[in-house]
């Protein structure tokens, strides 16, 4: 039983942290993506939907590991240019030119794996979301697309 529990609780730390980097990942890749032109349009929308596809690209392995969706926002200044799943920007004050790309997983509400009553607390609480936020400038090209 002692192995079993032991066991059980590498495989849940190991989950949650292979979760983690995937979130983080994805929203570097997701704020990169929106610095790359998108062909055919000059459009800020344009560039932050290819972001937000981007980081769901990376995590979705998790989305179909767990069958929850992981929230993906791309804001602006002036607030959400693209979400998926209920997304929600930080908050944080974004200056005219800068995009940030915000990536969360509700990893306690949804574990990749079958909790144990008595381990859930102690290993993740319900209340536990693994979050990243990455942040990139535009420049001056942010108003000629490019």
């Amino acid at each position: 039983m002692v192995f079993f529990l032991v066991l059980y609780g590498l495989l849940t730390f190991a989950l949650a942290f292979l979760a983690q980097n995937s979130v983080t990942l994805a929203a570097q890749d997701g704020a990169r993506k929106v610095l790359q032109w998108q062909a055919g349009t000059s459009s800020l929308t344009a560039r932050a939907n290819a972001g937000r596809d981007a980081a769901l690209d990376i995590s979705r392995w998790i989305s179909s590991m767990s069958a929850a969706p992981v929230q993906v926002a791309v804001c602006g200044s002036s607030g959400a240019l693209s979400s998926s799943a209920g997304g929600t920007c930080s908050g944080q004050p974004l200056a005219a030119d800068q995009i940030e790309v915000t990536v969360s997983y509700a990893y306690g509400a949804n574990p990749l794996i079958p909790s144990v009553p008595l381990l859930r607390t102690v290993l993740m609480p319900a209340s536990s979301v693994l979050s990243a936020r990455a942040t990139v400038h535009l420049g001056n090209t942010l108003g000629t697309g490019g």
